[in-house]
């Protein structure tokens, strides 16, 4: 029989669910990782969804093919948050979307710690946005979450961010706002320094191809990206 086989973004999300307790994978695709979250019996149930009926339906082969058992889990179609938004989980997971498309879940379907009514959607989300991953953190520190993890991994050449927030009250929010999060400079990442390196050069080319363009608000731009790879060369420095 077949098992799962995590990549190392992978595994950071699962390192990241709360253990004994129910989680959702928002955008599920695949299924991987929460057929091995179920098949170590790190939770007892999880919801997989997906927008789309397609990956439903290869995850529900691969499901069966690692041989979960079929009362472990329930496979939903829908957009966002709203196939889960009855609440109760211990983790709910997005991972592998753009960070906007993520803050739209948060905006329009999402779980909210001032929701008056119902069970929270979650203790813990777990989130790995392929873009705008600075904004999702920002966003959500400055509003109703805490970070209380953090982790680069890499997959396929590229390093992804892995982090987690749980929802917190108003006195305990730190906003986690900066070019870098202040939570991963501390954890010194063993893959920061790359990270870094590699925001530098995207901001830099972005300089480069504004300085090269005639739209009459290129030079202003090109000074703003110029400014941001100066300020991550100085966080660079200091790692």
């Amino acid at each position: 029989m077949n098992k799962p086989v995590l990549t190392e973004r992978m595994q950071a999300i699962e390192d990241m669910v709360l253990p004994g307790l129910p989680v959702a994978d928002i955008g599920t695709d695949h299924g991987i990782i929460p057929a091995d979250i179920l098949l170590k019996g790190i939770c007892p149930f999880a919801v997989l969804t997906d927008i789309n009926s397609g990956p439903l339906e290869k995850c529900r082969e691969n499901l069966k093919a690692f041989g979960v058992d079929p009362s472990k889990f329930s496979i939903l179609q829908g957009d966002g948050f709203d196939p889960v938004g009855d609440g109760g989980f211990g983790t709910v997971i997005a991972a592998g979307m753009g960070g906007e498309l993520i803050t739209g879940f948060f905006e329009e379907t999402g779980w909210s710690v001032k929701r008056s009514a119902g069970e929270p959607l979650a203790k813990r989300f777990v989130l790995q946005p392929r873009t705008h991953a600075d904004d999702l953190r920002s966003y959500l520190t400055e509003d109703e979450f805490r970070l209380c993890d953090y982790k680069l991994a890499k997959e396929r050449g590229r390093i992804c961010e892995v982090f987690a927030v749980e929802p917190c009250a108003a006195g305990q929010l730190r906003p986690d706002c900066g070019l870098v999060s202040e939570f991963l400079l501390q954890k010194n990442d063993p893959l920061i320094a790359e990270f870094i390196d590699g925001k530098i050069r995207k901001a830099r080319r972005i300089a480069e191809n504004a300085s090269g363009s005639e739209r009459p608000d290129a030079k202003y731009a090109a000074e703003i990206w110029n400014t941001v790879a100066g300020q991550l060369e100085e966080i660079r420095r200091n790692i």
